[in-house]
């Protein structure tokens, strides 16, 4: 199943309404630096591992920087048995502008 693109205020509004998993795929410092509260680090090294463990019936919410490279990431992890999967438009950088004290 392929992902879908998804807005911030849309990810919120699924975060309010129940389990959702969270992959954040931006480099270690910035993760370091601030994420949506419950998200997980997903990196090259921890990928097999990740999808191993997660809840495949849970929708993801695959983000990055603005919203490009997580597209990418939603496809592959879409080929990978999830049922629902979401890439974030925007990114981290529109997240915390309208979001500013959630997460971060």
């Amino acid at each position: 199943m392929p992902f879908t693109r998804i807005s911030i205020d849309d990810v919120q509004t699924k975060l309010t309404a129940g389990p959702v998993t969270l992959a954040d795929i931006r480099d270690p410092q910035s993760y370091a630096a601030g994420h949506l509260d419950g998200a997980q680090h997903l990196t090259n090294q921890n990928l097999d591992s990740f999808i191993r463990g997660a809840d495949l019936d849970l929708p993801l919410v695959v983000y990055c920087y603005h919203g490009n490279s997580s597209q990418g990431a939603a496809d592959y992890l879409s080929n990978q048995g999830f049922s629902e999967v979401y890439s974030m438009d925007g990114g981290f950088e529109a997240w915390k502008q309208k979001y500013p004290a959630v997460g971060v």
